[in-house]
């Protein structure tokens, strides 16, 4: 009887960790620390640093185990001509549609040419401190070290392919995993049946083992998130929110918006309420806002697209950690948005064949950003702003001071129309057991 109910208490205890409604006391207790309680936020800064390297410690297994499966499965069916088009189409629609709702709505909404005399005063007061802000980096960088490293569009191209593979591995470079990843697979799908099934199985069980690794992590998101959002909070302030208010709402409403319309185009893929794929989809939405990376929301977005709304695994293995890790949609928005609101607040006028650069540019440089976080992403924009003539060093300590507020919704752009395009993608099956499923969750 005793064992029984010590059963009993222990799934009792792992249904309420799971409970999406667990998460608020985490976030309501993250914000009362960052705000009045500084000291003890920063002694939890370690812990949600750690709580952050866990979740990233399976995501590079799984990355490479499921591109490779998946592109040789892939490559090994009659079907790999009809994915490639899909791939292509919709993800340079994504790319393109995302560019153009950051420049339309910066255009609309005028945020860098609506500014009063006080906000104007207190940006130039920033700006001229910029020589002794830009000496520490949100990534703990040297500001000369990431200018070294600013990435042209030939030298992203080189960085695809990894010296040692090894190296690149023990070194977390995700983009040359993933060129790897998809080359050893395009190889692996010419082999013969007898040659590649063992091996297919072995990344299947890295695959289910690294996901099951991921899964008893989360369950400690509440924790974690409480620790990563009182360091933020402590970290950032709210000072510099007032001067840059009208481009941070701005940004915010761009992902928002972007964030709309990739749920809907799930919604439209299946035969599920709007609810359902809302519901389905919380965990790398929670994600992705609280821990800041992507690449950390490759499982749950797997799980939610296969698990709950039922899209064909094999593709949505091979099709989500390509959008996630080359299709940098967060970025390519932010980056349109950015060098429009540049070029409103030094009253440059921009025409149409300035619009064209503005969106090719953000595309290109969006996609360089794969693997790059904080300062060392905000520093390519210089690839957007430099063919428009508007310098970058001055508004750059703006940028990197607001960035930690809206860097999570970034990412949270990144997952969920990585999402979308995967859902764009896979076809689509809709299973009995999906309606429980989603009624679990919701529990």
């Amino acid at each position: 009887m005793m064992k029984k109910n010590k059963g009993f208490n222990f799934y009792s205890l792992i249904r309420v960790l799971r409970n999406p409604w667990c998460i608020l006391p985490g976030i309501l207790l993250g914000l009362y620390i960052g705000i009045f309680e500084k000291d003890i936020a920063l002694m939890l800064t370690p812990f949600g640093n750690l709580y952050l390297e866990l979740l990233k410690m399976c995501v590079l297994p799984l990355l490479f185990s499921a591109i490779t499966m998946s592109v040789g499965r892939l490559i090994s069916s009659q079907e790999a001509n009809k994915y490639v088009k899909r791939i292509l189409i919709v993800f340079s629609i994504g790319l393109i549609g995302v560019s153009i709702i950051g420049l339309i709505v910066t255009l609309l909404t005028n945020p860098g040419g609506n500014l009063d005399d006080s906000s104007l005063t207190t940006l130039g007061i920033i700006v001229n401190k910029s020589q002794l802000d830009l000496e520490v980096s949100l990534t703990g960088k040297m500001i000369e070290e990431v200018v070294e490293q600013k990435t042209t569009l030939i030298s992203f191209l080189l960085n695809l392919v990894p010296e040692n593979i090894f190296a690149s591995l023990s070194e977390g470079k995700a983009l040359e995993i993933l060129f790897f990843a998809i080359v050893f697979g395009l190889a692996m799908g010419y082999l013969k049946q007898s040659y590649k099934e063992e091996v297919f199985n072995i990344l299947e069980t890295i695959f289910k083992a690294s996901k099951k690794l991921i899964d008893w992590i989360i369950l400690f998101l509440p924790m974690g998130l409480c620790c990563l959002l009182a360091s933020q909070i402590a970290t950032t302030g709210f000072g510099i929110l007032a001067a840059m208010k009208n481009f941070v709402i701005i940004t915010i409403l761009i992902f928002f918006i972007i964030y709309v319309v990739s749920t809907l185009v799930v919604w439209q893929k299946t035969d599920c309420s709007l609810w359902e794929v809302l519901i389905s989809l919380k965990e790398p939405t929670i994600l992705a806002l609280a821990t800041r990376s992507s690449f950390t929301c490759l499982p749950s977005s797997i799980s939610a697209l296969t698990e709950l709304l039922k899209f064909e695994k094999q593709t949505v293995n091979l099709v989500i950690p390509l959008a996630i890790t080359v299709c940098r949609f967060g970025p390519v928005a932010y980056f349109a948005t950015t060098s429009v609101f540049v070029a409103q607040l030094y009253q440059h006028q921009l025409n149409l064949s300035s619009f064209v650069v503005i969106i090719v540019a953000s595309i290109l440089a969006g996609m360089a950003t794969a693997g790059a976080t904080g300062i060392l992403t905000l520093t390519l924009l210089d690839l957007v702003l430099q063919p428009l003539g508007l310098p970058l060093e001055a508004i750059l300590v703006l940028l990197i001071a607001v960035d930690p507020i809206i860097d999570p919704f970034r990412t949270l752009s990144i997952v969920h129309t990585g999402i979308a395009a995967t859902a764009a993608v896979a076809d689509y099956k809709r299973s009995p057991a999906l309606d429980s499923q989603v009624q679990r969750s919701i529990v």
